[in-house]
């Protein structure tokens, strides 16, 4: 075997070791910037401390109130409010799920939840936490469709073109060796 030889193997294989350690990483961060993220679980403070509970009326929602109204911590803003609202939106406590329209109107956009004064979220039944699952887009979520798209395809036609450069490599070690017509 020739040098020529040697160091065009050398060579496949060092593009086959060096690209599967960067496809990993190639289709990470396409994942951080193509997936949005997930929230479970998110703890508002007591509603009696939030003032939403009328104490003199057997601890019910006073839906009247603003203070009744609950923000998600990660609530759109800028161009998320129209292209990116809050979605996948589960409000409840630890035992309980509220329904929307029901016990509570979601405005998606703002990401603010109005609780409603239900038997649902009657003190004694419901008690003080309310509990928020829901899905947003990080500041850095890419927003265009066919960006995430095309940005999903990458790490595969980076795989590919690695596959394509090792096999010319071997297959032109095999044409100087002399075993490429076998």
């Amino acid at each position: 075997m020739e040098n020529k030889n040697l160091g065009l193997l050398f060579g496949a294989f060092l593009a086959l070791l060096v690209g599967i350690v960067l496809i990993g990483t190639i289709a990470s961060q396409s994942n951080l910037v193509t997936e949005k993220t997930n929230v479970l679980d998110e703890t508002t403070t007591s509603l009696f401390t939030l003032g939403c509970r009328d104490a003199a009326g057997g601890g019910q929602i006073n839906e009247s109130l603003g203070a009744c109204n609950i923000t998600v911590t990660n609530s759109p803003t800028t161009w998320k409010v129209i292209d990116c609202p809050i979605s996948n939106v589960v409000v409840g406590n630890s035992t309980w799920t509220l329904t929307e329209s029901t016990d509570y109107n979601l405005f998606t956009t703002t990401g603010v939840i109005q609780l409603l004064n239900t038997s649902n979220l009657d003190n004694a039944t419901f008690g003080e936490t309310v509990l928020i699952d829901y899905t947003y887009c990080a500041d850095d979520y890419l927003n265009a469709s066919w960006g995430r798209s095309t940005l999903d395809l990458v790490a595969g036609f980076f795989a590919i073109a690695l596959l394509l450069v090792a096999v010319g490599l071997f297959y032109q070690v095999m044409k100087n060796e002399g075993l490429a017509g076998l």
